[in-house]
């Protein structure tokens, strides 16, 4: 049994400024050939879970590309390399193989072409036609088009935010398809899309109501003998038509059947799915509150409007600006992007002093720079580590020059590589700080990096300033989703 594998996804937020080119996609080069099972396996990526489910079941797998990323609109010439790319390693084996295995995202879209995933998937069938099964793995907030589903025989989507079963989404996807290959299943694929509007801020499934709703759809496949259904999250920050959420399963029989009862179900729920929005101040006041409890520990703040992972610039200041207003001992910031001052820090060495602007330089709705005065530098580092968190354990980490500098009370973790999310105390390790020694930490991120704080952190805040992954979804200039969609239209009406 020969099973071409391979990953090849995008989340784009379609509100920033920057157009994404190859060297933002992958500045350091895609993963491909024979590098990508020696990278991936033992990993909790996608590829590692389909790696293991293809050596147990002893399938000859040949390795393809691997890229999968948070970023802006991609460039059409980007989207259209890439999947070149993908392609030059399908075309000399389209008479040999039984299978394609694919690691996707769901929201990815390049100028012109506005559903990445379909784009991608009418590529590869016409090299290998409409017989050879395809089945890929999802990101949990995936756009999922019925053009999408059409072109494929499988989607598996990932079940938890943080994602720390990306593992279990590849290997299920890569089982069913070798049991589809031998004949053991059959499956049917099907869609729901809801007119509704999930932001990441509320997609928490550590808790309720995300726990409940994911629950409810685990229990539901089970006992109804589906292969998989996942209800997706969406990713309204992708201006698109299909933007949102939905229901989708994989069964034997009765698919659409079971995607329109499971969505009934969260559509009746929506009410529940809107997040607080907090200032940074109010987020400030309420870390400190958090603090006054008893125990010990640090309060994260996570500043979720700039979100690495969600394609945002990663410069935004205005968190930033009301740590530096506030000046009390113990605070920690980081990391954020700034190649410019990351290299006068390393410029200047261990003990000198950096002035200068500091974020704010993408654009100005993630806030103005902010001017910094003879900021001590503390260390240095490369920005090279290994991921330890649940999300992405086992990957390597690189931020490019890194540099922890003090002003007054505030330290700040300053890097050069943009498109990284905080997941773990990784980005503040590498500059040698030990985030038990602070009172009250800082990153950008929206959820995954509650995978490793949520057992480390005495407490968890989030802001929400103004930002283009911002959950108050009445600032974003909507064009081209569907209307209505709640929560942005209170009366939508949701009939099948």
């Amino acid at each position: 049994m020969k099973i071409l594998i391979g990953k090849l996804g995008a989340e784009t937020n379609d509100f920033a400024t920057e157009i994404c080119n190859m060297k933002r996609y992958a500045p350091l080069g895609i993963c491909q050939g024979d590098r990508l099972i020696p990278t991936y396996r033992g990993t909790a990526d996608y590829l590692g879970g389909m790696i293991q489910a293809g050596e147990e079941e002893g399938a000859e797998m040949f390795p393809s590309i691997g890229i999968l990323c948070a970023v802006p609109t991609l460039e059409k010439e980007c989207l259209e390399e890439a999947v070149e790319m993908l392609l030059s390693y399908i075309k000399p084996l389209k008479d040999e193989l039984d299978g394609i295995c694919l690691g996707m995202h769901g929201a990815g879209a390049a100028r012109g072409i506005p559903d990445m995933e379909a784009y991608t998937l009418k590529r590869v069938r016409e090299v290998v036609g409409p017989d050879m099964p395809i089945m890929s793995s999802l990101d949990l907030h995936g756009n999922i088009s019925e053009e999408m589903v059409a072109l494929s025989d499988g989607l598996f989507g990932v079940k938890n935010y943080p994602h720390i079963d990306e593992y279990d989404a590849g290997y299920l996807a890569m089982k069913t398809l070798i049991r589809t290959i031998r004949g053991e299943v059959k499956p049917q694929l099907a869609v729901r899309r809801l007119p509704l509007l999930v932001m990441p801020a509320i997609g928490c499934t550590f808790k309720s109501p995300m726990m409940d709703i994911r629950d409810h759809v685990a229990a539901y496949a089970k006992e109804n003998g589906l292969i998989d259904a996942t209800f997706f999250h969406g990713f309204s920050y992708t201006n698109v038509p299909y933007a949102g959420s939905s229901l989708v399963v994989v069964s034997e029989k009765d698919a659409q059947k079971h995607a329109d009862t499971l969505a009934k179900w969260v559509w009746e729920r929506r009410a529940a799915l809107v997040p607080e929005c907090l200032t940074c101040a109010e987020a400030l006041d309420r870390a400190e509150a958090e603090l006054a409890k008893p125990g010990d520990g640090y309060v994260v703040i996570n500043e979720t409007s700039d979100n690495p992972g969600g394609g945002t610039p990663g410069d935004g200041t205005h968190l930033l600006r009301e740590f530096l207003k506030r000046n009390e001992p113990g605070m920690l910031f980081g990391s954020i992007v700034d190649p410019e001052f990351a290299f006068q820090a390393h410029a200047a060495g261990v003990g000198g002093t950096v002035s200068g602007l500091l974020g704010g330089k993408s654009d100005k709705l993630h806030g103005e720079p902010i001017e910094i005065k003879d900021a001590v530098v503390l260390a240095l580092s490369n920005g090279e580590a290994t991921y330890v968190s649940p999300m992405h354990r086992g990957l390597r980490m690189h931020l490019g020059k890194t540099a922890r500098v003090r002003v007054g009370n505030v330290e700040i973790v300053v890097n050069e590589v943009k498109g990284i999310q905080g997941m773990d105390d990784r980005p503040y390790l590498v500059t040698g700080a030990d985030i038990n020694e602070y009172r009250i930490v800082g990153l950008k991120s929206s959820i995954h990096f509650r995978a490793w704080f949520d057992s480390h952190a005495k407490a968890i805040v989030t802001a929400d300033p103004p930002g283009i992954h911002t959950s108050n979804i009445t600032q974003l200039p909507f064009t081209d989703i569907t209307r209505p969609a709640y929560p942005l239209d209170p009366d939508t009406k949701f009939e099948i």
